[in-house]
């Protein structure tokens, strides 16, 4: 708060020059500040430009400022909640003998300024009421033209209305501004000589702080609200609703899967295209930590989006736990950013409370439901959805592996990030990897958050989550841990449904190629031009079902010179060609060889 004291008992042109003085510095200051306050006391002089203790109190909003808009900006700026102070509302605190000699509507009020510069303009905001004694218009008020242009100048400022004050310079409101501010449409008060500016500027300034203490009351009782959502059955489902009703806004919450989990929207709230979530969900997810968001406008409103992390040992990346999307019709304030700051810490609780606690109760459940091949009774079934994220959809066992194994990395570390990242609490541990139960789709973005955290992951194919998922669950297991040597081998994450079911499929490809290679070993040390005839014409024979006519028709050769072909191959790879598990044993390995 900066306080400067102005006392001035000259009423002339001396007291109009120290106003003027005043109104520079507020214009230098109000770039810097985010709302300026004017108090006048009186001090002695009776006329209108009486001398006084000006306070001028000052706020500091740059903190607060919303993104993309300059600190200190007032133009976007509201002093009351919900937008409430307009001309009306502040007349009727007035006394009664103002009188209103225009009226151009209830138009919304954001300060009140004494001025008696010639042309003011410069220094105003949008939406303010000047209060003049009418020395401007000394000796010029019966020239109609001039009076136009200071009320013409005065309306382009987008001035809310104009009071003018009677004594010391007029008795009256001339006729000329009377016409003009009908002309220009611009609000016209008549100011008598018993309600001195000084008194206006303190009927707003209570107004102002009457509407501060309403906006203080109203927030907490928002946050007290909120905070009161954690005790509740649905905590998560609960913060969502109250934060919407509370802040006027659309808001959704989704997984660490871009899965939408709860949702609700205020009365007029704004609506967002798949798109545009989808984007602003991975700007959400490219900060380090949860203190940034993702910021995007368009033509509906503005869309903010928060990622909600665990906290993560050491110096290690944060595991993704969700993302809070709030949408506002129009820019937010601070006071609706502290809304959302709130509830987007409470969430970070709720969602730190559900993957932590202690690991062994879950280890020996998951275990449990792994090696049991009985069904589920119907307390089983239900406790199985709510472990596993809540929705009963298809269930699957994912195995998963680290990247880069550190045998000195934190085991609860690594529980607490794929409860996140799977949405699952039964996750446990299998020798040097992780099998984890989910009903989380296994699909690229899973898998590239799966990455980026460090593991891979082989999924086996889903089940459905009825009674009978407990008789299968230990074979979803055999196949998921079936694929981990491929994925090691690969690098990178697999769906079990999306693979061919072969046998070939579950082997894994470098430690195939190897043994493929040794066993066809006879034939690839040839020369480049024989070695690709004899593998050609093996395969085709093979493929044949031993067909001499079928093999010479599909290479194109003579069925004798098939049959020598097939017999010098059979020479040296030293096996006998006519046994079936030879020739299946040789198809195998002729998938994993590349000719050129």
């Amino acid at each position: 708060m900066l306080l400067i004291d102005l006392r001035r008992r000259s009423c002339g042109p001396r007291a109009v020059l120290g106003r003027s003085i005043v109104s520079r510095v507020l214009f230098m200051l109000k770039p810097h500040w985010g709302e300026i306050f004017c108090r006048t006391q009186p001090y002695g002089c009776e006329s209108h430009l009486r001398g006084g203790v000006f306070e001028l109190i000052l706020l500091n909003m740059g903190q607060n400022a919303p993104n993309g808009q300059a600190p200190g900006s007032t133009r976007n700026l509201t002093a009351l909640p919900g937008n409430t102070m307009s001309m009306g509302r502040f007349l009727r605190q007035l006394p009664g003998e103002v009188r209103v000699v225009h009226d151009s509507g209830d138009l919304p009020l954001r300060w009140v300024e004494p001025s008696d510069m010639d042309d003011p303009t410069d220094y105003l905001l949008d939406n303010e009421l000047i209060l003049t004694s009418g020395f401007p218009l000394v000796g010029v008020e019966e020239d109609q033209q001039k009076v136009d242009e200071f009320i013409h100048r005065l309306s382009e400022a987008k001035v809310s209305a104009l009071g003018f004050g009677l004594e010391p310079y007029f008795t009256e409101i001339p006729k000329t501004v009377i016409r003009a501010c009908k002309r220009f449409n611009l609000t016209l008060w008549e100011i008598p000589a018993s309600l001195p500016f000084a008194a206006v500027g303190i009927a707003f300034s209570k107004l102002l702080e009457a509407d501060g203490a309403a906006l203080l009351r109203n927030n907490a009782e928002a946050n007290r609200a909120l905070i009161r959502c954690v005790s509740d059955r649905n905590p998560e489902q609960q913060l969502v609703a109250t934060l919407s009703q509370r802040a006027q806004c659309t808001v959704r919450l989704f997984g660490s899967t871009l899965r939408l989990r709860y949702s609700a929207c205020a009365p007029d709230g704004p609506t967002l295209s798949s798109e545009v979530t989808e984007l602003l969900y991975e700007q959400a997810t490219q900060s380090d930590g949860s203190q940034q968001f993702a910021l995007l406008q368009d033509s509906t409103g503005t869309h903010l989006g928060f990622p909600i992390r665990a906290v993560a040992p050491g110096r290690r990346q944060a595991a993704l736990l969700g993302v809070l999307q709030a949408s506002f019709a129009q820019t937010p304030t601070a006071v609706e950013h502290n809304l959302v700051a709130t509830a987007l810490g409470l969430l970070e609780v709720v969602a730190r409370q559900k993957v932590s606690g202690s690991f062994a109760p879950t280890q020996l459940a998951s275990s449990l439901l792994l090696g049991s091949r009985s069904a589920l009774d119907e307390q089983q079934l239900r406790l199985l959805i709510q472990s596993t994220g809540g929705a009963q959809r298809q269930i699957r066992v994912a195995a998963i592996a680290q990247q880069s194994p550190d045998p000195e990395s934190n085991f609860a570390h690594h529980i607490t990030t794929l409860r996140s990242l799977l949405e699952t609490r039964l996750v446990s541990s299998s020798g040097e990897q992780l099998l984890a139960l989910t009903q989380a789709a296994p699909n690229p973005h899973l898998f590239k958050r799966l990455e980026d955290a460090g593991y891979l992951a082989a999924f086996s194919h889903p089940a459905a989550v009825d009674e009978r998922a407990g008789s299968s669950l230990g074979d979803l297991a055999i196949q998921a841990k079936a694929l981990l040597p491929r994925i090691l081998e690969e690098r990178r994450s697999l769906d079990a449904a999306q693979l061919p079911r072969t046998f070939a499929s579950l082997l894994p490809q470098e430690a195939s190629m190897q043994l493929a290679e040794q066993r066809l070993a006879g034939v690839l040390a040839l020369p480049a031009a024989r070695r690709d005839l004899y593998l050609a014409v093996l395969r085709a024979w093979l493929g044949a079902n031993g067909s001499w006519d079928l093999t010479a028709s599909t290479v194109s050769l003579h069925r004798n010179s098939v049959r020598r072909h097939i017999g010098t191959i059979g020479e040296l790879l030293h096996v006998d060609l006519t046994e079936a598990t030879i020739r299946m044993e040789l198809l195998l390995a002729l998938s994993f060889i590349k000719t050129s």
